[in-house]
């Protein structure tokens, strides 16, 4: 009877075994430190992607993609910075002559006596505007068209560009019988130096014969505008080079400065880009030897890129002082 009561024990022994051993994870239960028993669920964390292998959420432009333009910065609400040249100066007197502005400068128009000075006022100036002679430009700064022309050799030969004037040499009566002088002039009006005059400028004399040294020696001064200078400089290196024997020394002051001194004899040679006035005529004489522009000149983050005679007259004038009164 003992055996058999063993027997049966032993059997729902092992049948207790198998059912505890055929149960499934997902039915087990864990118990969280509250001993409050939660049914166990298996968690997925993603797998991070590394920055690399990031995908973009947009598109990039393709190389061809033009970028969009700088908004621009100028504020024409500014007062315009006028610099304007020396009383004098033949660049100022072409320039208010031809646009009118006549005695009626500006009063707050900063006065500048080099050409080189005021186009650093106005290459350090956004706000700024000047003129200067057209040879004498840089890439510092912007020359405006003026009534839809651009200021050009060109347009100078044709007339289209009203801002010219004469480039010119003059002598007193002493002077114009040196020999020194004679040969240097003549280079000037020769077919050498006038290709050297449309370099830059507006030969005044297309049809120039060739010139020939003379062997000549000595010493010449020449000075007086400083727009004329750039193209004297040239002028004098050639002729140099032609005649070794000959010294040419250089200065500047102004066509003013040229025109008295020429007069007095202190100069062999004045510079002048004005014409002489009736009462200068009768102590000297005046030779072309080259045309020029002068060019209304502004910073190049100026977005303007043209005014017309009257714009330019009314801000020299002082009538217009602010960038927004320019339409």
């Amino acid at each position: 009877m003992k055996k058999a009561l063993l027997t049966i024990l032993a059997v729902l022994l092992m049948l207790t075994l198998i059912a505890a051993c055929s149960q499934s994870p997902a039915d087990t239960q864990t118990h969280s430190a509250d001993g409050i028993g939660a049914a166990s669920e298996t968690q997925i964390t993603p797998t991070p992607v590394p920055a690399s292998q990031t995908v973009p959420t947009t598109v990039p432009p393709s190389d061809d993609t033009p970028a969009p333009p700088p908004a621009s910065d100028f504020d024409t609400d500014r007062v315009i910075a006028v610099f304007t040249r020396e009383d004098g100066s033949g660049t100022r007197d072409a320039f208010v002559s031809i646009t009118g502005v006549g005695n009626d400068m500006y009063a707050e128009a900063v006065v500048i006596s080099e050409t080189n000075e005021i186009l650093t006022k106005v290459e350090e100036n956004d706000y700024a505007i000047s003129y200067v002679s057209l040879g004498s430009l840089s890439d510092k700064v912007k020359a405006l068209n003026i009534d839809g022309v651009v200021p050009s050799a060109a347009t100078i030969k044709n007339g289209s560009y009203t801002l010219q004037r004469p480039f010119l040499v003059c002598v007193n009566a002493e002077n114009a019988e040196n020999e020194l002088v004679q040969d240097f002039i003549k280079f000037m009006l020769s077919a050498q130096g006038q290709e050297l005059s449309a370099s830059k400028w507006f030969s005044s004399n297309e049809n120039a014969p060739a010139y020939s040294p003379g062997g000549l020696t000595g010493i010449l001064k020449v000075g007086g505008s400083t727009s004329v200078d750039p193209l004297m400089q040239s002028l004098r290196q050639e002729y140099i080079a032609l005649n070794s024997g000959v010294e040419i020394e250089i200065s500047g002051g102004g066509s003013g400065t040229g025109i008295s001194e020429a007069t007095s004899g202190v100069l062999n040679i004045g510079m002048s880009s004005r014409g002489l006035r009736d009462n200068e005529k009768e102590t000297l004489d005046d030779i072309v030897i080259a045309l020029d522009g002068v060019a209304v000149i502004v910073n190049p983050a100026n977005p303007i890129a043209e005014m017309s005679i009257e714009q330019v007259k009314n801000i020299f004038t002082g009538e217009v002082t602010r960038w927004s009164g320019v339409e």
